[in-house]
């Protein structure tokens, strides 16, 4: 039975989706910043219109600033740095927004347009929207989407005029300034669509229509491509963007195949959103092959590509293998799913006037927009109200070392950076050119720096991977995620602490050649009110002492240690001995190691096995300098548990374990692998 709906109504719910859709691409769009690389890109926009030149070397670099490397998105790099300069970040946040929300509305005029009714044109837009979340970023790729999406129909088009010529040739030279890397994507696009009509051409030569639209599909090329190459450091810096890629698309996730989202340690905890981007890709180049190969097998090559537009089959094909090799691509997949809604059009169109498959259509389209609404929404966000109440910020918080970055600014410290990676972009827009960076978003390192990156973002593992990191390349500033050092001791003769917060430390390598930031930093903190007369080592004692103080006398932890204080009162002994541990871990959390070791000291008299316990207070003797009392204590956290003879009332998690191991060693009670832990202990 055929299913219609009446025009009022189905405009009326048309407009209320799209109404819908619109809203929340603008909450998804208008998010505070979370990406690393639009602040080197407005740095670099910064050095172009100071020295009127590309740069051809790294300017950024900590390590070879005479490194190769030529800038391939000047064009956008200036405007981004203008707009910033004159107009603020906010601005430069609302131009990307802009481009995206525009994009998609051009994909729905298209889509409405082409393929067969509103519930097609509809999921076909959802679908773009669930695999284009994670590109919807503060970065050139915005002008990537918007620029493909806006000449899409010239590609599509089967007659070329001299004013669809004129607008290919004149976006592609503005495109390729750009984004020479994304501009590719449209000649590459033309290419395909060319090798597909030369496959039509193929299977009958005397096809004057074929041979026409070969012709045309020649003429796009030329027209998209020709413009690129003569556009200033497009060439050289394509060159270098795939020079570099080799080399560090293993730091950077969204260069490996779409399978990285199953991954957890590289994308996170798996999500639905995470199974629809990491399969789709996937699921769409199978379903191609399959397609065109049965074709073929069903009336031969040739009757299937008289039957069918094997230019739009190739131009799909090259869209999905471009997602499916790398994640940052897949945001092409929704489009190649159109192109194949145009090679079978009238079939799709007999289906969907049938109430069944519409159906299906619209609960597919509603899964995928409430998978979308639960990853950028609730589960990134924190909710909606909070999603709208953070348009207003610029920078994610949390995401970028703004503490840190403010008072390496108020200490006024130059030199160079080694920082977590994702950091670098940010250190270059707030410090360069008084200091410059280890690497950043960009990926512009060579093997070993790569792999001295790897092993400093190891946290268990950063304090010999510093280590060897400085003896290769003598930075001077060290900026990670606290803390820098996980047993939170280290050898003050080598580093100075000179920042932390909740979210990073920095510390000054202490040489003779960084004398001067060391000095700034004691006479930041000596007008501030901190005692720096004793010295480098002194200072530190003092710094965190006030850092404890500061936290032990915050309102949030005074009500927490009241809380505690009044369960310590009772008369149930578990109530008592839990609250006893927490007081402690705030305690040890605020520096006080000696308060806290009397807690966990006092928690052990209830007889309980708690291994986590017994750690901290190995801990808090190691860090207040007794090291035999720690070694007395670990020795018998290790006995017990190679003895599990009771149950533990706090085992220990991963991060315990390897606290554990680290601390053992510095005690001498480690002295093979880690597995060897308890028979070393008990040696």
């Amino acid at each position: 039975m055929e299913y219609r709906t009446s025009k009022p109504v189905a405009l009326v719910l048309e407009v209320l989706f799209l109404a819908f859709f619109f809203a929340l691409l603008a909450v998804y769009t208008f998010r505070a910043n979370w990406d690393i690389d639009i602040y080197w890109h407005i740095r670099a926009g910064e050095w172009m219109t100071q020295n009127l030149a590309i740069p051809h070397t790294d300017i950024f670099s900590a390590t070879d600033p005479g490194r190769s490397w030529t800038t391939f998105q000047w064009l956008y790099e200036v405007i981004v740095y203008e707009i910033e300069a004159r107009c603020g970040f906010f601005w430069v946040r609302a131009l990307h927004a802009g481009l995206f929300i525009a994009a998609f509305m051009l994909l729905y005029r298209l889509f409405r347009k082409r393929a067969p009714g509103r519930v097609a044109a509809a999921f076909l837009l959802v679908l773009a929207l669930a695999l284009t979340e994670d590109r919807l970023r503060v970065r050139p790729g915005a002008f990537n989407l918007f620029f493909f999406v806006l000449l899409l129909p010239d590609l599509l088009r089967p007659r070329l005029g001299k004013w669809v010529i004129a607008r290919l040739v004149l976006i592609s030279a503005v495109w390729a300034n750009i984004h020479a890397g994304g501009a590719l994507l449209l000649p590459l696009g033309a290419a395909a669509l060319t090798g597909g009509r030369f496959i039509i051409w193929l299977a009958d030569r005397s096809d004057a229509k074929a041979r026409a639209a070969l012709r045309t599909d020649l003429i796009r090329l030329a027209a998209t491509a020709l413009p690129m190459c003569l556009m200033p450091g497009f060439l050289r810096g394509v060159y270098t963007a795939f020079a570099m890629y080799k080399d560090s698309m293993v730091l950077i996730p969204e260069w490996h195949p779409p399978a990285v989202y199953f991954m957890r340690a590289m994308a996170g905890p798996l999500t639905a959103h995470h199974v629809v981007c990491g399969s789709v890709p996937y699921l769409m180049l199978f379903g191609i092959g399959a397609l065109v190969i049965f074709g073929m097998l069903r009336g031969g090559w040739k009757e299937f590509a008289r039957r069918r537009d094997l230019g739009l089959i190739s131009l799909a094909f090259m869209l999905v293998l471009l997602g499916a090799k790398s994640a940052r691509f897949i945001y092409l997949d929704p489009i190649a799913a159109f192109l194949l809604v145009l090679v079978f059009r009238r079939e799709i169109a007999a289906l969907m006037r049938e109430m069944g498959p519409r159906l299906v259509v619209i609960g597919m389209g509603a899964a995928l927009m409430g998978i979308s609404f639960e990853y950028s929404v609730l589960i990134q966000r924190g909710g909606l109200p909070r999603a709208v109440r953070m348009l207003s910020y610029d920078h994610e918080p949390g995401f970028f070392p703004e503490g840190a970055s403010d008072a390496i600014s108020g200490m006024g410290l130059k030199g160079r950076i080694f920082h977590k990676t994702s950091w670098g972009g940010y250190l270059i827009y707030r410090h360069f050119p008084s200091c410059t960076v280890f690497t950043d978003g960009r990926g512009n390192f060579t093997v070993d720096e790569r792999d001295v990156l790897v092993a400093a973002h190891r946290p268990y593992q950063r304090e010999q991977a510093l280590e060897d990191a400085w003896n290769r390349y003598h930075f001077d500033i060290v900026v990670f995620p606290q803390p820098v050092f996980p047993l939170l001791a280290w050898d003050r003769t080598k580093w100075m602490l000179a920042y932390h917060d909740d979210i990073s430390e920095v510390f000054l390598r202490v040489t003779p050649g960084n004398r001067r930031n060391i000095e700034r930093v004691l006479a930041y903190w000596s007008r501030m009110g901190i005692d720096t007369s004793g010295g480098v080592s002194a200072f530190q004692d003092e710094y965190l002492r006030v850092l404890g103080y500061e936290m032990l006398t915050s309102k949030a932890v005074q009500k927490k240690l009241r809380r505690l204080k009044s369960k310590l009162r009772r008369a149930d002994p578990g109530t008592r001995a839990n609250a006893l541990f927490k007081r402690a871990l705030i305690l040890f959390s605020a520096f006080r190691y000696n308060l806290a070791e009397k807690d966990l000291e006092a928690l052990r008299q209830f007889g309980i096995r708690h291994s986590t316990a017994t750690l901290y207070l190995a801990w808090s003797r190691y860090l207040t300098g007794d090291e035999a009392g720690a070694r007395a204590v670990l020795k018998g956290l290790l006995l017990e548990r190679a003895g599990n003879t009771r149950p533990d009332q706090g085992p220990l998690k991963w991060g315990g374990r390897q606290i554990l191991r680290l601390l053992a060693k510095k005690l001498g009670l480690l002295t093979g692998p880690p597995s060897k832990l308890s028979g070393a202990a008990a040696r």
